[in-house]
């Protein structure tokens, strides 16, 4: 198995279109002995680390960086494995978190219409942990297909509550009520009217919700659809 310092090397010198024997006469080392670290068949010495660091590293990360992968290079086969196994605990850990969201019923993206009821249930989702979710924040299951292949039929939809101006969600998909019906769709407006536009592109079958006049009095908008987790 090739050795990490073995792969940085051979990086390094293809990014920068350096040779073997310019590595070796910076460093002051034999063309054979930095052949072997590149390769991976050596690990380099402390002097060789420090002339190559010297002449090549001008950022004091990634020197350190360098010296943390030689000496795990130097570490037993047997202690690699608990480091990479408390390594990937750790970054699991760092990477997503737990949260729970109610699910304020169903919003039709097909030809059917189901109203929007009040905490049917909550769902506990992972997220990516520090990522701060809008104030209030809820889901919305999609039931059909219309807005394939942004959602899906089953789809759970995270809706940011705080955008819900018109001007402000224009092209975005939306949560909508039109006359106590719930659509999630995509807003189009123009002049005189706004649309409630289907991904899918079978028009034929979902056609735009057209809207305008006094119609846009019934028509709501309970937020945008930031995020959408897909059941399997």
């Amino acid at each position: 198995m090739k050795t990490k310092f073995g792969n940085y090397l051979e990086k390094m010198m293809m990014k920068n279109n350096y040779t073997l024997e310019y590595i070796a006469k910076q460093t002051d080392s034999s063309l054979s002995v930095v052949g072997h670290y590149r390769k991976g068949i050596r690990i380099p010495k402390d002097d060789f680390v420090e002339r190559f660091i010297e002449k090549f590293i001008r950022i004091d990360k990634e020197a350190d960086e360098i010296r943390y992968i030689v000496a795990y290079d130097r570490t037993p086969d047997l202690i690699k494995k608990r480091l990479e196994k408390k390594e990937e605990e750790i970054k699991s850990k760092k990477l997503a978190e737990m949260i729970s969201l109610p699910v304020l019923g169903k919003a039709a993206a097909g030809l059917g219409h189901i109203n929007f009821e009040d905490n049917t249930r909550i769902e506990i989702l992972s997220t990516i942990k520090d990522v701060e979710l809008p104030k209030n924040a809820f889901l919305v299951e999609v039931s059909g297909d219309s807005m394939f292949p942004t959602l899906s039929d089953g789809d759970l939809a995270i809706i940011d509550p705080n955008q819900n101006q018109m001007r402000m969600i224009e092209g975005k998909v939306c949560v909508f009520s039109y006359h106590d019906q719930t659509y999630v769709k995509r807003l189009k407006i123009n002049k005189n009217e706004v649309r409630l536009v289907s991904d899918n592109n079978d028009k034929k079958r979902y056609s735009d919700i057209v809207i305008s006049g006094e119609e846009l009095e019934y028509l709501k908008c309970y937020g945008a659809v930031i995020e959408s987790r897909r059941k399997h």
